[in-house]
Order: C-alpha cells, then structure tokens, then sequence
C-alpha cells in the first residue's frame, strides 16, 4: 500500500532527510518554539499520517503547523501498512514514519517503542532534548534559546525525567 502527502515531496537525490515525530512537533508549538526545527534543520519530514496527528480540529496549534506545512514541512511518501507495526508499541504516525525512513535518514522520537523499534533497525534517532543539546552544541542555538526550551518544556507536560532534565541544562551551560 503505498500513501501521499498532500503537501510538497521529497527531491529526488536526497542525500539525508530529517523525520520528526507529532510528539516533537505538539510540544514545540505548545511552547511557541516550532521554528527552531527550521532553524536547525531547514526542512523536515512528516508523513501524512503524522500531518493527521497535529491537524486534528480541536489543536490550538493547527495554524502553526499550517503555516509551518506550507514553508518547511515536508511531507513524505511510505510504503506498506502503519497498522502492521502496532504490535510493537508504535502508533499509526510513528510507523508511518518508520516506513518512510531510509539508512542514512535521522529520525526525531521521544516515544521509547519508537526509540526501541528504530534501534533494533539500526536507524539513526534523537529525543527532542538530545536535539537541543546538540543544536546548541553546534551553534544553531544559542545557550540561552537552549535553555530556554528546556526549562519551558519541564514546566509544561512534555515528559521528561529530572536525570534528563539536569543533564541537558549542565551540558547546555558548559557551552555557554
């Protein structure tokens, strides 16, 4: 079975391609911080059932992503059936996103079966904090910005464990 997007595709000789999870995307807009995807990576990926996900009617944060899916969102095309992989602990958008992912493609995950899964097929991945941690590391982000995505993500219901949290915020400050 094969799915596509609505939205703009993929060029042809991509050489690596950035996927990123609803989870990534619901809690970057929830703190108002959805561009910083576009400032570290310039575009990413999605699939259209991830799309599904962060559109839904009732989504105080639909118009960003609307905005967002008409810029530097794209949208990819997969092949087989996302229900196939429930038996792993991965929901529709997540397994859609496996199925579309190619070696050499980084996916963004925060769920741990996605993290699991994406390790058992030796794709390569990152938590929203790591992606922090690193982008500031590399200079998309300054110290500030890193902290203070971090410090806004553990106030509101982004999951994340203290350890995480205190590991994040001495590795961001050394780079200060």
């Amino acid at each position: 079975m094969r799915h596509r997007g609505t939205q703009k595709r993929q060029r042809a000789g991509s050489v690596m391609r950035i996927f990123v999870d609803s989870s990534t995307l619901i809690a970057l807009a929830r703190i108002g911080k959805l561009y910083i995807l576009r400032t570290v990576f310039t575009e990413i990926y999605i699939t259209d059932a991830v799309q599904h996900e962060i559109l839904k009617e009732e989504s105080p944060d639909a118009e960003a992503f609307r905005e967002a899916l008409d810029g530097w969102i794209r949208i990819a095309d997969y092949e087989g059936n996302p229900v196939e992989l429930r038996k792993y602990g991965l929901d529709k958008g997540e397994a859609s996103l496996f199925l579309a992912a190619k070696p050499g493609d980084r996916l963004v995950l925060d769920e741990a079966n996605a993290r699991r899964y994406a390790e058992t097929k030796g794709l390569n991945f990152t938590g929203l904090i790591g992606l922090i941690v690193a982008s500031v590391r590399a200079g998309r982000l300054t110290g500030g910005e890193g902290l203070e995505i971090i410090n806004r993500l553990a106030t509101g219901d982004f999951r994340m464990s203290l350890e995480l949290y205190l590991w994040a915020r001495e590795e961001i400050e050394r780079e200060c």
